[in-house]
């Protein structure tokens, strides 16, 4: 996985992304988009509309990094689409969990999961993993931050920034209507999390407005230990807050109010996975002495609800684990399985 530095305007860090990850960027376009985008055109005029309403910076970022990355305007909105190749079904498996506090401080722990195994020949007809990257980005007017995500994908999903605010999701899904003028969700994260300093901060900024996309669970911790789950089931955003005296939390593949039960749509196998982890998670969290190295045993985990994930019964193949630190401003990335690959750390 590559990791890219980029600094300066809205821009320039676009600019930057472009050339350092070009090849990525065609990888993408070939592998995970319709040689025909005509039925695309429409989608990508109105998420360029809703973007340049409510967040103007994000699609500067994301126009020159197709300018220097050599695709299209049309192709990298495409990308970003929400009914485009961010819908194709990838991180049905991710599972994410916070502490409040430890002697490490608060913690983020992330594994992103995909439905391919590792693989060194092109992707064709989105059969295979996705390019990803990791990316600090300094912009002239923002909070700096790291962003995990796939190549031309302006997500602020998984990301912790300078103030110490760290966030993770994991796809669900949602049942309820959607309507085209929604901002996007994952570039509402994305511009949010150059704003956003604390917990409180993050909830108000996805309850503000309607949102468009798959729908997501979110896990969210900032540098004071405060705590919550943002269950994004677009176009509604919920806040899940911890139980009183809890000092974790976790999310999965399934929303966990019951105000937002079986309005995700997951299929009986997969809401059972989900479910599975999510108790593992509950148990395990409360096992330990939530520094990191606790963490990294959950994320590395394997069982009959693995976290540490290797296909077969678990589903889906773990492509990289994340641990982010906020009072440290810093994450650790795992380019592969964490019970194999050792963490490298990236500071800000």
């Amino acid at each position: 996985m590559k990791i890219i530095e980029c600094r300066g305007s809205n821009t320039r860090i676009g600019q930057t992304i472009g050339e350092a990850l070009r090849q990525e960027l065609h990888e993408q376009v070939t592998g995970f988009l319709p040689a025909d985008l005509g039925c695309l055109q429409k989608e990508a005029a109105l998420l360029k509309a809703s973007l340049e309403k409510h967040a103007p910076g994000v699609l500067k970022q994301m126009l020159a990094t197709a300018s220097a990355g050599g695709i299209s305007e049309l192709q990298i909105l495409a990308l970003n689409c929400p009914s485009g190749s961010a819908d194709y079904g990838y991180e049905q498996g991710c599972s994410n969990a916070v502490f409040g506090d430890g002697p490490d401080g608060p913690i983020w722990g992330k594994n992103n999961e995909g439905h391919y195994p590792p693989a060194d020949k092109p992707v064709v007809n989105c059969q295979g993993p996705r390019p990803v990257c990791a990316l600090k980005l300094y912009p002239d007017h923002g909070i700096p931050a790291i962003c995990f995500t796939f190549v031309g994908w302006f997500s602020g999903a998984d990301m912790i920034n300078a103030e110490g605010l760290a966030t993770g999701h994991s796809s669900v899904g949602s049942k309820f209507q959607q309507a085209p003028h929604h901002v996007s969700v994952l570039q509402w994260l994305y511009k949010g999390m150059f704003e956003m300093k604390t917990v409180g901060d993050y909830a108000r900024h996805v309850t503000s407005m309607p949102l468009r996309g798959k729908g997501f669970s979110q896990v969210v911790v900032d540098a004071k230990g405060n705590m919550a789950s943002g269950e994004l089931a677009c176009p509604i955003a919920q806040i899940r807050w911890p139980a009183n005296g809890l000092k974790a939390m976790n999310c999965v593949n399934h929303y966990q109010l019951p105000q937002l039960e079986g309005r995700d749509g997951r299929a009986p196998e997969g809401l059972a996975n989900s479910k599975g982890r999510q108790a593992f998670l509950d148990a395990a969290l409360l096992d330990g002495d939530r520094s990191i190295t606790h963490m990294k045993r959950i994320l590395a985990s394997h069982g009959e609800y693995s976290i540490c994930r290797h296909g077969g019964k678990d589903q889906s193949f773990t492509e990289y684990s994340m641990i982010g630190l906020p009072r440290q401003r810093k994450a650790l990335l795992a380019h592969g399985n964490p019970c194999a690959t050792p963490y490298v750390e990236i500071c800000l």
